[in-house]
Parts: structure tokens; C-alpha cells; sequence
């Protein structure tokens, strides 16, 4: 039972390591429908210091836009996103603002 138990708290410490060795908290938000051709936009670079940004997403599409995921990661934690529409992000850091952040954006087009 002892060997078990160490064997979970071994476990469960590795896990928490792996998390912060990997510096990153993630959220996503979705809009609309995930179907047609995928187009990965550049990520939108968020500099530190500056807690709230509007993301404007350029369409790739050439007839209309189906829909879009977004996932913004900052390295403590994980910002807050909300689609305005199917162009535009609002974007809140809600971690220490100390380093940079971003948001990707996938498109799926008609």
C-alpha cells in the first residue's frame, strides 16, 4: 500500500512539473462551424504590459467564413477571449503582464 502511494505522489509531482516546464496557460473560444479548408493564421504577438487587446482576424477566405477557434496562452495565466464577431477578438490578460502572450487563430473557409 506505502509503494502505491509513492508511487501516486511521484506521479502527481511529475505531472505538476511537466505543467511548469511547459509555461503556457491556454483558453479557447470557438465561432461558428468547424468545416471546410483550414487556414492557421500567423499568432498575434501581445507584448507586456498591456492587459486588454482587440485581435483583428484577417480572412483567407475567398467566398465566406464558416468559422474560427482561437487560443490565447500567456505564460501564468490564461487570458480571457470572446469573439466580437468573426473579424475581431477581444483579448483580457488576466495574468502579471510581465512577458508576452499570444493568440492563434484557425479559419475554416467555404
Amino acid at each position: 500500500m506505502t509503494s502505491r502511494l509513492h508511487l501516486l505522489l511521484a506521479a502527481t509531482c511529475a505531472l505538476a512539473l511537466i505543467q511548469l516546464a511547459s509555461g503556457e496557460e491556454c483558453s479557447h473560444v470557438q465561432w461558428g462551424a468547424k468545416q471546410g479548408t483550414v487556414h492557421n493564421l500567423a499568432p498575434a504577438v501581445l507584448t507586456p504590459g498591456v492587459a486588454h487587446w482587440k485581435v483583428d482576424v484577417p480572412s483567407p477566405c475567398v467566398t465566406k467564413i464558416n468559422g474560427l477557434v482561437a487560443s490565447g496562452c500567456d505564460y501564468d495565466k490564461a487570458p480571457k477571449l470572446q469573439f466580437n464577431d468573426a473579424l475581431s477578438i477581444d483579448v483580457q490578460r488576466t495574468g502579471d503582464l510581465l512577458k508576452s502572450g499570444s493568440v492563434k487563430v484557425t479559419v475554416y473557409c467555404d
